[in-house]
């Protein structure tokens, strides 16, 4: 049987067995996943953020049309870490694939927080993704992921601004990352539907060149975890230059949005490759 591992240095492990990952929000918090769609073609999935208290959304407009993708800026929506486990924790403890929380800032100390309640209330959660913020220095970062690393030892997943992944890959290495996400797309400009100028991050076909650069740059600093590629992946053709540049496995989010269909199409492809 094909397997990856995605934290060969954790004791625990996060062995996956497709490359292939529906990224943060893709299918909600493991509940919204396309009926076009098979999840046993997918080695992971990784959950809608999870805040201590509940967020809401960025004000409207959130999403405006750009060539070859989209911008969209929802921020962290989400209802809080008490109704997220009270809602999904059954969910996520019944999943055949492995389950991944996007936890997400607010007060310091609340992403440790959050770790140790996943182990110690066995909520059936395989391991971590921390998103980084594009302005985050490089002491903050290596604190907030210390902190979650020293409060669990589930596999700790930290997804980085693909235009400051290099700078930031060591230093999250350093404090206890078992993988680096490569990665958060930079922020552009454009209008929305109403005229208003909407600053967002970039997604769709329009992201890949941004994540291949990062993760070209991440693969020849030789820091001995695996790299999971995120951003612009449609194609098959796209996850197999990401796995020659070094990726050891990749994430589709966009795309379930747009074309599920496509999605499967996808994920058949990528069992065939396999096979191979």
């Amino acid at each position: 049987m094909y397997s990856i591992q995605l934290a060969p240095h954790n004791k625990q492990g996060l062995l996956i067995s497709s490359p292939l990952i529906a990224g943060s929000s893709a299918v909600g918090y493991g509940n919204c996943w396309p009926e076009q769609v098979d999840p046993a073609l997918f080695g992971a999935a990784i959950t809608g953020p999870v805040s201590m208290q509940p967020q809401r959304g960025n004000a409207q407009p959130r999403w405006a049309e750009a060539p070859a993708g989209f911008l969209l800026d929802n921020g962290d929506h989400n209802p809080g870490w008490r109704r997220l486990v009270d809602s999904y924790s059954s969910l996520w403890q019944r999943s055949p694939l492995p389950i991944l929380l996007s936890l997400v800032g607010g007060q310091p100390g609340d992403r440790a927080w959050m770790a140790a309640r996943i182990e110690e209330d066995a909520l059936g959660v395989a391991g971590i993704e921390l998103p980084v913020a594009e302005d985050v220095n490089l002491g903050e970062l290596s604190a907030f992921v210390s902190a979650v690393r020293h409060a669990t030892t589930l596999p700790i997943l930290v997804r980085l601004p693909v235009t400051r992944a290099a700078h930031l890959a060591p230093a999250c290495v350093v404090a206890g990352a078992d993988a680096l996400i490569v990665g958060s797309a930079p922020p552009a400009s454009l209008p929305a539907g109403d005229g208003h100028l909407l600053t967002a991050p970039v997604a769709g076909p329009l992201a890949l060149p941004f994540t291949l650069r990062a993760l070209q740059r991440l693969s020849g600093l030789g820091l001995d975890v695996p790299l999971i590629a995120a951003g612009g992946i449609c194609r098959d053709a796209d996850v197999q230059l990401c796995l020659r540049l070094g990726a050891t496995a990749v994430q589709v989010r966009s795309l379930f949005w747009q074309d599920p269909l496509a999605v499967q199409r996808l994920a058949l492809a990528v069992q065939e490759m396999q096979q191979e």
